[in-house]
């Protein structure tokens, strides 16, 4: 049996009527309620403007919600980090996406990525992979900085540095702490001419704040796009659940070497979205993107992921923007 075939629909579990709701983390806190860090992206009904779900570029903000049980509900706490709250044309002005929470020893570490970006001006290549870190969930936080930047002009070894002709930052991050004692800092890497056109490279570090240094080759072999992976151990093995955007699934890799994955040995991690609801309630859900899961976050509870927390770019409810939804993994 797959790790698609393990996992039960439950809902829809985190929406706004004001926001599309897009990646979101889960992971439970010390107080022994879950805590999701989600990314979302304002809607904004204004014909001079027309920002919505393709700004997120620009003005996706990262928003703290709560719950006592998985099924929720839950409830907004605030939002962490949103554009604006450094001055204009610093590395973190712009967009606040996709954020990756995890635990390292005693501590919460949260992954992101952001830019110097507007609305008008995407600017990709100024991306980088922010860090910040806790104790408690509840705060304070600890801003760390930039963790990781593209490759610099005279890193010619990375096997990234394409990136740097591209004018691409790094994004989508996704963190593992090794048994063997380093940080595996996964992010998305995407140029002209890849194969696959869009695959995923590594930066490595002996601790968790210190510098991080691109591997040179590629990790992996996909020959079509793949991206958002979550990483998390299960034995001996590193396990890698990605978006499989050609097919609109998602794919489980697993390898002992956390710096190769074989494409063509994985399995499915998740289905297409008809598979777990009425196609019918696909068909006529409110689609703001397209109706299929994706950038895909477990929970984990001593180790073992239990439930699949993936937002879809269709809302099955009929709601005003995207929405996260909640499949339980059947052991």
């Amino acid at each position: 049996m797959s790790f698609a075939d393990k996992l039960v629909f439950k809902g829809v579990i985190i929406e706004d009527d004001h926001y599309h709701i897009w990646g979101t983390s889960p992971i439970w806190g010390n107080d022994g309620r879950i805590h999701a860090f989600a990314a979302r992206i304002p809607i904004i009904d204004n014909a001079a403007l027309n920002y919505g779900f393709s700004y997120w570029y620009a003005t996706s903000e990262i928003a703290h919600y709560v719950a006592d049980e998985v099924e929720g509900p839950y409830t907004f706490v605030e939002t962490l980090l949103k554009p604006g709250q450094t001055a204009a044309g610093s590395w973190n002005c712009g967009t606040q996406h996709n954020p990756a929470i995890t635990k390292i020893n005693d501590e919460f570490v949260l992954l992101y990525h952001s830019s110097a970006c507007t609305p008008s001006k995407p600017n990709p290549g100024s991306r980088r992979i922010g860090m910040m870190k806790t104790a408690d969930l509840n705060g304070p936080w600890e801003d760390c900085g930039v963790v990781l930047s593209r490759p610099e002009p005279g890193d010619t070894k990375a096997w990234s540095y394409p990136l740097i002709a591209a004018d691409r930052g790094v994004d989508n991050p996704a963190l593992l702490q090794h048994p063997n004692g380093k940080f595996y800092l996964y992010y998305r890497a995407k140029w002209p001419g890849l194969e696959g056109e869009n695959s995923y490279a590594v930066a490595i570090a002996d601790a968790l704040q210190s510098p991080y240094i691109h591997h040179p080759e590629r990790i992996i072999n996909n020959s079509r796009y793949i991206e958002d992976p979550y990483v998390y151990m299960d034995g001996d093995e590193v396990c890698m659940l990605v978006t499989d955007n050609h097919r609109n699934k998602g794919l489980l890799l697993r390898s002992t070497d956390p710096l190769s994955f074989d494409y063509d040995q994985a399995e499915e991690g998740f289905h297409v979205m008809e598979h777990y609801i009425d196609k019918d309630v696909v068909q006529k859900a409110a689609n703001y993107r397209h109706p299929k899961f994706e950038r895909p976050q477990l929970l984990l509870k001593d180790g073992v992921p239990t439930h699949l927390f993936a937002p879809g770019g269709c809302h099955i409810n009929q709601g005003p923007g995207t929405c996260c939804y909640l499949l339980e993994i059947n052991r």
